[in-house]
């Protein structure tokens, strides 16, 4: 391979590496080379699941015009594209992952048919792990949606009861944290 089309290619890898950063989900996964053909294994309470490895590919197209005149805008253009097409592919392909994750560890929750609504939220938290910070301060989740949910939750108010609830939920989860930490073996609830 040349010099010039290697650094071609470090240059699109720069492209992509920067809009990667700037997605605001994605960006927070650590990513790493994997020099196996396998796939990835999931278990959770005696069930396991198997996940193989998926193939992400997309190609970009120049006229043969457009490269002898250096059309850069052209060029740029048809790699912008290029790169939020590929992270849409990610993105599909991670939300694909956690819904499987998800009903194999039992966290669904199935709201059957009801609007998003506090009661249901503090049912979500009931069925995931929650972690604490240093500071005892719980590191609560992230919740992924559309714009229109967004729009639809982003006021709910909590009643006093529901409050209550949430506080004896983070209160329970943060018992069970504390107790499987490996300085504290004797202890453990479940």
């Amino acid at each position: 391979m040349n010099q010039k089309f290697e650094n071609e290619i470090k240059i699109v890898e720069k492209y992509y590496h920067h809009l990667y950063n700037q997605d605001n989900i994605l960006h927070q996964i650590r990513s790493f080379k994997i020099l196996h053909g396998g796939g990835f294994r999931y278990e959770s309470k005696g069930k396991e699941s198997v996940s193989p490895i998926k193939e992400l590919s997309m190609e970009i197209f120049y006229k043969y015009e457009e490269v002898r005149d250096f059309e850069l805008e052209s060029f740029c253009q048809k790699l912008n594209e290029m790169v939020i097409n590929r992270l849409g592919q990610i993105q599909k392909m991670m939300y694909s992952e956690i819904i499987s994750a998800t009903e194999l560890t039992g966290n669904k929750v199935d709201a059957k048919g009801a609007k998003m609504n506090p009661d249901l939220i503090l049912d979500m938290l009931e069925k995931i792990e929650i972690r604490f910070n240093e500071d005892d301060e719980p590191i609560l989740p992230q919740l992924h949606l559309a714009p229109q949910q967004f729009n639809k939750i982003k006021d709910m108010k909590f009643t006093p009861e529901q409050e209550k609830r949430q506080q004896e939920i983070i209160d329970n989860k943060r018992k069970k944290w504390y107790a499987k930490k490996r300085y504290r073996k004797l202890s453990y609830l479940d």
